[in-house]
């Protein structure tokens, strides 16, 4: 498999989070959760796997893990690492009481030193970008919600939206890879790019991320969400004997 020309030095291993959106109809509104709950459910496994992270100085020549299914009884995750920052996953969560659509997650570790506060529940600009396939790019928002000290710096959760899982084969059908990179947006380009334009946030980015920039492998995307989905149904079908 290609390996990424872009390799940063820094690797911790995974903590288990819940879920999220990419690659050209990104101007579609985002659908908001069906319940107020999750989000206090993604900050709750956030919160609990923490405690067993590990910690190593270099992220070169690790093997790709591919997708990585877990179960509980709240639902089905799939999640991949990073190929830039390791332990940054990205990871879509099926909830068991409607497995058609999943929750969109990414969490960002980052070492610049700044006050995320008037951040928190902004839209932060991204854009995704095939990187086999240079016309095949495209324009989200990832709300920042949740930012925690971590390690030397702070770990953030970004939530990218709850969409209906055809979209999500639709995207990434490719099984490409794919770079998600957050961007310095101007008026204009929110203006044209951005639908949530109010609240698009024009930082920066250097000034929060140290590191912008992670990019995730598609192979084995779509096998492994189709997967996901019928796991999902066994779960809702003994929910409710």
């Amino acid at each position: 498999m290609r390996k990424t020309h872009y390799i940063n030095p820094r690797y911790y291993r995974n903590e288990k989070t819940i879920l999220l959106n990419p690659s050209k109809p990104f101007t579609r509104k985002r659908k908001p959760p069906k319940k107020p709950g999750l989000f206090k459910y993604i900050l709750l496994v956030f919160l609990l796997f923490s405690a067993f992270i590990g910690y190593s100085a270099y992220a070169g020549g690790m093997e790709d893990e591919g997708w990585v299914t877990e179960i509980d009884s709240e639902g089905v995750t799939i999640r991949h690492h990073g190929n830039i920052i390791h332990g940054d996953d990205i990871i879509l969560f099926l909830s068991k009481n409607d497995c058609n659509s999943a929750s969109w997650i990414s969490r960002i570790y980052t070492m610049a030193e700044n006050d995320f506060e008037p951040l928190m529940n902004k839209l932060l600009p991204y854009k995704l970008q095939n990187y086999s396939n240079k016309s095949d790019y495209g324009y989200t928002t990832g709300q920042l919600i949740s930012v925690r000290p971590f390690l030397s710096g702070h770990s953030a959760l970004v939530f990218f939206g709850h969409y209906p899982l055809d979209r999500y084969l639709k995207w990434f059908r490719s099984g490409d890879e794919y770079y998600f990179e957050i961007i310095k947006a101007d008026r204009e380009l929110i203006e044209h790019k951005y639908s949530s334009n109010k609240e698009v946030l024009m930082i920066e980015p250097t000034d929060y991320f140290d590191i912008q920039i992670n990019a995730y492998y598609f192979d084995g995307f779509n096998k492994a969400l189709v997967a996901a989905q019928e796991k999902c149904n066994d779960l809702g079908i003994v929910a409710k004997v």
